[in-house]
């Protein structure tokens, strides 16, 4: 019996690493990595449900089936995967070639209490959209009512719109806002999501086919989100939202299952008219007003292209809160729309809403993998019965079947352990607001929060509580740690003693907390900096010295010199100047601060004025301009056992980048 399952684990091993390979050159072998992987965690979890669930205690006998039910529902999303990536799926380009006629666009932002800056970076973006002028509306939707905002929009020639009462937050403004507008496409941007100027060329031939009810383009992200920020590491991996808005939404557009995010989503009036508009009464209406469209009949569209770029929470705390939001929402809308009762859609169709709800649900399940070694080494309650042979050949190929798995779909793009980080630094707070939700009746009248974007601020600070529980989990595993080498008997010490599964399994525990718990630990944000590549010239009196621009900040712009430059010393003795580059003319500033930085001279100079038709220029080349990419997903480099390399080495590069950017 040993040789069958030594041959089997080989087996099985070998055929995952071979397709896995092959997979690289021609992704048509990855449906044998995914098949592959399907078989392998049916036979793990046969065997788990069938020879290890403790029979003993009755605790026991509850720890060990809890864990067991962990492992089934993270195999149920998994094959969710595997459905997805099965066959690759890229939705045909469609120009405005397509339609018969150029429709009217309507253009609503939803405001309630973001700030004048944000707001007049998003409508900046979406005047500079290149569309007939003649077809194309903006609105302020404003359910804060504020005179500024009206005056914003004075300043930029764009309607205002303030409804007398604010029942049903955003769903509600949006729905009063289509009764004040009549445009045959309705866009949908949150307040900081900034459109790029080919937005509507991009996306508006899809409209064509008649049964197209929305289109959905991914909501990307110009700044750094808490990972990337506060754990160092903007160039090592990609926003955390990335995996869903580009991989995961493209896949479900072939079962026409695309979710409407609540931004960077374009509607056709007709459709939403079919359905009572925007859906009240959850705190999720996008997800809901989807799931309607798609039930009526109309087709939902996913555009993958970078195309929109707004704000990622900026604090833990803002993180927590927002994702707090979106579990009780997608639970509410599960509890509101039973799906069973959802006639028009099909079989796939609900299985991907059921999947994302389910989702949410596992914050807890990560709380069994925290909680058993600790269990085990501590009050001696097992989980699973086995011995460390049987685990090897069963265990073995079912972890790397996964960790491959997930490597073929993923591409560099994403990261197994980091994505676990994710779940980590959310799984407490979010767990618990889930079953509540799931189990009580929500409070009435409760009130919606939104996400403060925007944050600035010189000074660090450990957001000890929103990860607390993190703490305590973390503190649990390192006693169990040391209690078990306290009770080590090192005279009659076995090799299984130290390879043990739950000392591999604490470790891995103890190294991702520590990871989710420095997460907490709030980097200060300073104003942002995007890094351009602008040929241009500062003129002061009858000087003209040409320059290369860095980075451009709203109010800030970078520049860099060689050190042999004949010219340098000349700038050098300018502490003010007017700047030009592209289209950009005679912006007056002032130098803030100089630098060496391998071999160049860099310099950070403050605008100090702009002229209307400048600024426009300006935040068009920082927040619409294709040029350079903001938005797009990128091969990332770290690694579960490089992680550490990364943060130490880019800590040290941020600290000396901070005294230019400061």
């Amino acid at each position: 019996m040993e040789k069958v399952g030594l041959g089997y684990m080989v087996f099985s091993l070998s055929y995952l690493f071979l397709f896995y390979f092959v997979s690289k050159k021609n992704e048509h072998y990855r449906k044998f990595v995914l098949s592959g992987f399907v078989i392998i965690q049916f036979i793990y979890l046969v065997w788990r449900l069938f020879y290890t669930i403790p029979n003993g205690s009755i605790v026991e006998i509850i720890a060990g089936s809890l864990l067991y039910l962990a492992e089934f529902m993270g195999f149920i999303q998994a094959f969710t995967l595997v459905i997805l990536f099965w066959k690759p799926y890229k939705r045909a380009e469609k120009s405005l070639a397509e339609l018969k006629e150029l429709p009217t666009v309507d253009i609503l932002i939803a405001t309630y209490n973001e700030n004048i800056e944000i707001l007049e970076r998003t409508v900046v973006g979406c005047l500079s959209i290149d569309y007939p002028k003649e077809l194309l509306k903006i609105y302020f939707c404003d359910d804060g009512d504020r005179a500024m905002v009206k005056k914003l929009a004075e300043k930029h020639c764009v309607e205002f719109i303030a409804r007398p009462t604010h029942e049903h937050a955003k769903a509600g403004n949006l729905n009063y806002a289509l009764t004040k507008t009549s445009g045959e496409i309705i866009v949908t941007q949150d307040a900081d999501m900034v459109p790029k100027r080919e937005f509507l060329q991009r996306t508006l031939g899809h409209f064509s086919k008649e049964l197209v009810g929305f289109i959905q383009t991914p909501q990307t992200f110009f700044n750094s989100d808490i990972f990337q920020h506060n754990l160092y590491l903007d160039g090592e991996i990609n926003n955390e939202q990335d995996f869903f808005m580009r991989s995961l939404e493209e896949g479900k557009d072939r079962f026409n299952a695309v979710l409407y995010v609540g931004s960077n989503a374009l509607f056709r009036r007709a459709a939403l008219d079919s359905i009572g508009g925007f859906t009240t009464g959850v705190i999720t209406e996008d997800m809901a007003t989807g799931l309607l469209l798609q039930n009526n009949g109309w087709e939902g569209v996913f555009v993958n292209e970078a195309l929109a770029s707004g704000l990622s929470p900026e604090t833990l705390a803002d993180y927590v809160k927002q994702r707090d939001r979106w579990g009780r929402g997608n639970v509410q809308v599960i509890k509101k729309y039973r799906l069973n009762t959802l006639k028009n859609l099909s079989f796939m169709q609900k299985w991907f809403y059921l999947d994302g709800v389910m989702f949410w649900y596992a914050g807890l399940y990560k709380l069994f993998f925290l909680l058993s070694p600790f269990l085990y080494l501590v009050f001696n309650i097992s989980s699973l019965k086995t011995t460390l042979a049987q685990l090897v050949i069963f265990w073995l190929p079912a972890f790397l079947s996964g960790s491959l798995m997930y490597k073929s779909v993923a591409r560099k793009k994403y990261n197994s352990f980091i994505s676990n980080i994710y779940e980590l630094v959310t799984a407490p707070q979010v767990s618990w607001a889930v079953w509540k939700e799931t189990l009580f009746s929500p409070k009435k009248n409760k009130k919606f929060h939104v996400t403060v974007k925007g944050i600035q601020g010189e000074k660090g600070y450990f957001d000890w509580r929103n990860c607390k529980v993190q703490i305590l989990l973390l503190g649990a595993n390192y006693f169990a740690l040391i209690y078990y080498i306290l009770h080590l008997d090192f005279n009659h010490l076995q090799w299984w003693d130290v390879l043990s599964i739950n000392i591999y399994w604490l470790f891995y525990n103890i190294f991702s907390l520590s990871v989710a718990v420095s997460v907490a630990y709030e980097r200060p944000r300073m104003p942002m900096n995007i890094p351009v590549d602008y040929e241009g010239e500062i003129v002061k009196g009858n000087q003209v010295i040409p320059v290369r621009i860095n980075y451009l900040g709203e109010k800030s712009v970078t520049i860099s010199v060689d050190q042999n430059e004949p010219f340098l010393s000349a700038l050098l003795n300018q502490d003010e100047g007017y700047l030009s580059f592209q289209k950009i003319k005679h912006v007056k500033m002032i130098r803030s601060s100089i630098i060496n930085v391998a071999g160049n001279v860099e310099m950070t100079f403050k605008i100090q004025k702009f002229s209307r038709k400048n600024h426009y220029r300006w935040l068009g080349l920082i927040y619409s301009d294709p040029t350079y990419g903001v938005g797009d997903v990128q091969s990332i480099r770290v690694k579960f056992y490089t992680i550490f390399k990364y943060i130490v080495k880019n800590r040290r590069d941020v600290q000396k980048n901070q005294q230019l950017l400061s």
